[in-house]
């Protein structure tokens, strides 16, 4: 034995011990499979009854969600010590009479609030939960509405403040042609997790429906449906009790976002796990197998497959935790665990339930016996894998592929990051239609407006200057209002306007647009960008400058999620890239159908952009969307690599490429099609929840997998492959190229013989290596 070849038995060796434990494993499943079901069965019951933690959902404040290092989080807390009467309040109540507010209803508004802070004033501020310590009306150019403030105790929840809220425009509601409206931040959080908690059981039970429709269709069954829903039931009320269990263990939280994502990826990965099983057995059983070797085979040849896809996915996901970003770092954690219980549910309680089944599984339309290939179906996927085989096709796939593509991913340039709460509501919401109103009234960013702090010592004497200074600021692009010096003159304004000290100058801006959406954010920046200048030119000496407030908040979140969006993306490619490197023991295979996976997310994410922001107009995509889609495509395409590219590497172990490719690509192409269409349909009922959110969610992930399972899976992979020939299997030398063409009749002899091989119960009788490793 030379040292090279005594070098790959020991590369092989551990390799095959695990495959042996592997199939020991797989052979208790089946012989176990009483068992097995009995303890999920048990598994599940205790979920449900044992009682369930709560994660922590983070803070109630927005701006808890950026790092402490925040320019504009020191900036907000510097004008919360140096001012008595604060200007940040995530709670408003706007009335407004179209025919314009009575001097009345004016005076009545401001009595109002007087009411309720006038024991803030006496040092006799409520300090139990649940009060309102302070509102404050805000004096508007409009004519026709109102604007207040509302303040409440600081471990009043954000229903509770909204409740209060609530109750206090109530009182002017009596008043002829007065409408009344709360808004802002916190009512619009509010009514986001009601609008999600109302309609999440009707996704969750209308998806399980959807699913059980397609998979009996693909089928021609009634009872394969029912194991899908039975091994996915099972899998989400157990990964729900895990993950409440690991969030409250580990001290991530769990958002509210993350529980229709959890429950469609739980779902559609054990829908396509079924699939590939349910067609595993059925194949094996119409090759005359009996069910209970047809269920060992099965677990035997597609269990090694679901695992390493599992894998896949879970540590694609996980990949999330590399952000510096609280919010997307809770993300990882959840969508994996949930990935993990799914391939533990699919390569066990599935196994067994089919074990169980036989042929049942297939009732009514029930199993095929001989082995023989159906030349009516598939006729497509048999002259695609013909195709793409030789490489004037594998040129053209190419070509066509990239020029689908690329001009679809061209549109990603464009993508602006929406942080707004209001704008993502119904349009029937009263939260939103309040924030409309105020919009109307070119006042919107009332609800959350700007702070610029401009300090220097005595800066309380430069009147004049600051006064400049405030009609400069009046003057710029997306400027509604500013309140500052120039309204407030007299030293008692001390702690309003200047802080106690005379120190510090604070101008109040009203944006004319949504404050968190993506209009306000450009225009702020482009505000901190001029203000040295402007404090220049309006003579203002010695001072420096901050800017503060939710706009602020947003700005730096929008920066750091395109920051943490490529970091995350890169981690995400290099955990995939050593999965399937490993996996095919290829390097240059798995780096170019990653990039062919890359660019079919670009793809999906840039048809989004011209769909919300042209079409439906937008003002962006909610920022943690294309984050979070974008991370779960990737991992989700590498999971149908290892279907689909697994099987082209298996049959390679016996044979040149191109018979490979067009005997794999047509045995795979109804499962994976299937799981496929199932993965996208599951994650497009995602848009049940009226929220722009999950509307946004659902296009991008259903318009995402299609173009994956249509255009990447069965045109670029084979051609991919085809063109790089020898070098697909570098530095491994496994793949053989064969330059004889292949006509339909040859291919439907290799998939002749690859059908009795199964019917026999062995592998094609071909000379070769051994497969992937698993």
């Amino acid at each position: 034995m030379t040292a090279r070849s005594a070098a790959r038995a020991a590369v092989r060796a551990p390799a095959r011990g695990l495959s042996a434990v592997g199939r020991g494993f797989r052979a208790a499943v089946v012989a176990g499979r009483w068992v097995v079901m009995g303890l999920w069965l048990a598994a599940a019951v205790a979920a449900v009854l044992l009682p369930t933690p709560s994660g922590g959902g983070g803070s109630n404040d927005f701006g808890s969600l950026l790092p402490p290092e925040s320019e504009a989080a020191q900036v907000q807390e510097r004008s919360l010590t140096e001012f008595r009467v604060p200007v940040l309040s995530q709670t408003a109540v706007v009335v407004h009479d179209p025919g314009g507010l009575s001097a009345l209803t004016r005076a009545d508004i401001a009595l109002w609030a007087l009411q309720h802070t006038q024991p803030a004033l006496r040092g006799e501020a409520p300090t139990a939960d649940g009060n309102i310590v302070a509102a404050v009306p805000l004096p508007t150019s409009t004519p026709e509405t109102a604007v207040t403030y509302l303040y409440t105790t600081g471990g009043t929840s954000l229903s509770e403040g909204t409740a209060l809220a609530r109750q206090y425009a109530q009182h002017f509601r009596n008043q002829p042609d007065v409408e009344t409206y709360v808004t802002g931040i916190t009512p619009a959080r509010v009514q986001q997790a009601e609008h999600l908690g109302a309609r999440l059981h009707l996704f969750e039970v209308a998806t399980l429906v959807l699913i059980a429709v397609v998979v009996g269709l693909t089928f021609r069954s009634v009872v394969a449906p029912l194991v899908v829903l039975a091994a996915a039931g099972i899998g989400y009320v157990v990964a729900t009790y895990v993950l409440a269990r690991a969030a409250a263990a580990f001290g991530f939280s769990l958002p509210d976002q993350l529980r229709p994502l959890t429950a469609a990826l739980l779902i559609g990965v054990v829908t396509d796990y079924c699939v590939l099983f349910f067609s595993g057995m059925r194949r094996h059983l119409e090759a005359g197998m009996t069910p209970k070797e047809a269920a060992r085979r099965t677990v035997t040849t597609d269990g090694p497959i679901v695992a390493v896809a599992g894998l896949t996915v879970a540590a694609g996901t996980a990949a999330l935790l590399v952000a510096d970003f609280e919010l997307f770092r809770a993300f990882g954690p959840a969508l994996s665990l949930t990935v993990v219980v799914g391939v533990a549910v699919s390569l066990t309680l599935v196994p067994a339930l089919i074990a169980v089944l036989g042929p049942r599984l297939f009732f009514p339309s029930g199993v095929a016996r001989g082995g023989a290939l159906d030349r009516r179906s598939g006729r497509g996927a048999r002259w695609m894998a013909r195709a793409t085989s030789t490489r004037r096709g594998a040129w053209i796939a190419v070509l066509i592929g990239l020029g689908v593509l690329v001009p679809a991913a061209v549109p990603l340039a464009d993508l602006r990051l929406d942080l707004s709460f209001s704008s993502g509501l119904p349009s029937d919401d009263p939260v939103r239609q309040g924030a409309e109103l105020l919009d109307e009234s070119g006042v919107r960013g009332v609800v959350a407006p700007t702070e610029v702090l401009v300090e220097a010592p005595g800066i309380a004497d430069q009147r004049g200057a600051l006064a400049r200074l405030q009609s400069s600021i009046a003057a710029q692009p997306g400027v509604a209002q500013v309140l500052g010096p120039a309204q407030n003159p007299l030293p008692e304004e001390f702690g309003i306007v200047f802080s106690a000290a005379g120190d510090i100058a604070r101008f109040v801006v009203i944006l004319d647009s949504d404050p968190l959406a993506a209009d306000a954010i450009e225009d702020l920046r482009l505000l901190r960008d001029r203000l040295p200048g402007l404090l220049e030119e309006a003579g203002v000496d010695g001072a420096t400058v901050g800017v503060a407030g939710q706009t602020a908040v947003a700005a730096e979140l929008a920066l750091i999620t395109q920051e943490n969006l490529w970091r995350t993306m890169l981690a995400a490619l290099i955990v995939e890239f050593v999965i399937l490197a490993l996996f095919l023991r290829a390097v240059l295979a798995p780096l170019l159908l990653l990039v062919t996976s890359a660019l079919g997310v670009a793809a999906s994410l840039g048809i989004s952009v011209l769909v919300f922001q042209g079409l439906f107009d937008d003002p962006g995509l909610t920022f943690y969307v294309p984050f979070t889609t974008a991370v779960l495509l990737l991992a989700l395409g590498s999971d149908y690599n290892v279907f689909a590219v697994g099987s082209i590497w298996d049959e390679a172990g016996r044979r040149p490429l191109r018979e490979a490719i067009v005997v794999a690509m047509p045995a795979t192409a109804r499962a994976i099609s299937a799981a496929g269409v199932i993965l996208a349909a599951t994650f497009a009922m995602v848009a049940i929840i009226p929220l722009d959110s999950f509307r946004q969610v659902a296009f991008i992930m259903a318009l995402g997998l299609l173009i994956d399972t249509f255009l990447i899976r069965p045109v670029l992979t084979p051609a991919v492959l085809t063109l790089l020939g020898r070098a697909a299997g570098w530095p491994s030398g496994r793949i053989r190229i064969s330059q004889a063409p292949l006509g339909a009749a040859e291919q439907d002899a290799l998939l002749e013989e690859r059908a009795a091989a199964e019917g026999a119960g062995r592998e094609p009788a071909t000379a070769g290596t051994a497969g992937p490793a698993t």
